[in-house]
């Protein structure tokens, strides 16, 4: 089993500083950025096993959601997002829009899916 949130969240913060800066979480916004748009969460969704050899995986399949916060147009930080996604070999599986009333924020849920080699032992 491989972790990707930290490399994807390391990618992020480098290729969104001009417009995210520092906001990239993993799990949980806190408390105190909860209202400073926009800002970026990133959690893993599945990692499973697959391609075996020898009883032993030689590959995971990773589900990874990176959840987009704004009061501006969310398009040009999505597609950002998403050609960033697409440098670590991540395939965007499907993306949700939420309006966020209480906050006037709009949320952007997007889903990629990657098989990552696992390093042999």
């Amino acid at each position: 089993m491989i972790d990707m949130e930290v490399p994807v969240i390391s990618v992020l913060e480098n290729g969104l500083l001009d417009s995210v800066g520092n906001k990239v979480f993993r799990w949980f916004v806190p408390k105190e950025n909860s209202n400073d748009y926009p800002y970026i969460r990133v959690a893993e969704l599945d990692n499973t096993d697959e391609d075996y050899r020898d009883n032993k995986a030689v590959a995971s399949d990773i589900a990874i959601q990176v959840d987009l916060w704004t009061k501006g147009d969310p398009d040009i930080l999505q597609n950002r997002i998403d050609q960033i996604m697409k440098t670590l070999q991540f395939k965007r599986i499907g993306v949700t829009s939420f309006y966020e009333e209480n906050t006037g924020a709009m949320r952007k849920a997007l889903r990629y899916t990657s098989k990552v080699r696992l390093e042999e032992e």
